[in-house]
């Protein structure tokens, strides 16, 4: 026989890390249910956090909190504007006495 069941539990029922005692026993070849330890539970060895929280912590580890694509392009800017004066820096070197000549 065909056993279907359905649960809906409020948030204050769920008990993170913990399980529902067997009712269920075998004996003489028949089932058994204890209905007095129905809703007795006991706790298991359960992570602290559940999976998705733990992926998200890795994932702020590894990223700036304020992480979004407009810092990212200011980022670069930023950078490409560094190296433009520093390609600039290095030009004038080069150039020794005629780029100073020029700006007199």
């Amino acid at each position: 026989m065909t056993c279907q069941a359905r649960s809906s539990y409020i948030t204050s029922e769920i008990l993170w890390g913990y399980r529902f005692t067997p009712v269920l026993t075998l004996e003489d070849g028949f089932y058994e249910v204890d209905y007095n330890s129905f809703h007795e539970t006991y706790e298991t060895n359960t992570p602290v956090h559940s999976a998705k929280e733990l992926a998200e912590m890795a994932s702020r580890a590894e990223l700036p909190l304020t992480w979004s694509v407009s810092s990212k392009l200011d980022q670069h800017a930023e950078l490409e504007t560094e190296e433009e004066e520093k390609n600039q820096e290095e030009q004038n070197e080069r150039n020794g006495d005629v780029a100073n000549m020029e700006n007199e």
